[in-house]
């Protein structure tokens, strides 16, 4: 009697667990947030090179999006964003790079170009955010 007692009580444990432990459903937009990483890391000279030295910037950078289609929208483009973040990255000065303000905005104009990028090629800008993971300016 006691065995069947126990069973009955491990058995509305698990019943109550999966309640407790079940995820929230994903977004409405169609899925769960994923993080797209940027590989290789961005290792870049920026600036304008008036006094002879280079200036470089290494970043690690992560977009953030919503869904399996917009990864691989991401992935697929992949070589187009970087070109495009190199680009802007490289046309910073001194004041930019080594201010946080200014690596905020420019976080903000780079998430601005990507997603203006993605809308042309695609219809939709698909990123949900952009995120420096570590930023190192060596002046």
């Amino acid at each position: 009697m006691m065995k069947r007692h126990n069973l009955l009580i491990v058995m509305a444990l698990m019943t109550i667990s999966h309640l407790i432990w079940a995820e929230d459903p994903p977004p409405a937009s169609g899925g769960a947030t994923q993080y797209v990483h940027l590989q290789p890391a961005f290792v870049l000279n920026y600036g304008s090179n008036v006094t002879g030295r280079l200036k470089y910037i290494r970043t690690d950078v992560a977009l953030r999006v919503v869904g399996a289609e917009a990864a691989g929208k991401v992935n697929h483009h992949q070589a187009y964003i970087r070109n495009q973040l190199v680009l802007l990255l490289s046309q910073q000065d001194e004041d930019t790079v080594n201010d946080a303000q200014g690596r905020e905005n420019l976080r903000q104009v780079a998430l601005d170009e990507i997603r203006a990028l993605l809308t042309e090629l695609e219809g939709n800008p698909y990123i949900e955010d952009l995120y420096f993971q570590n930023f190192v300016a060596q002046n």
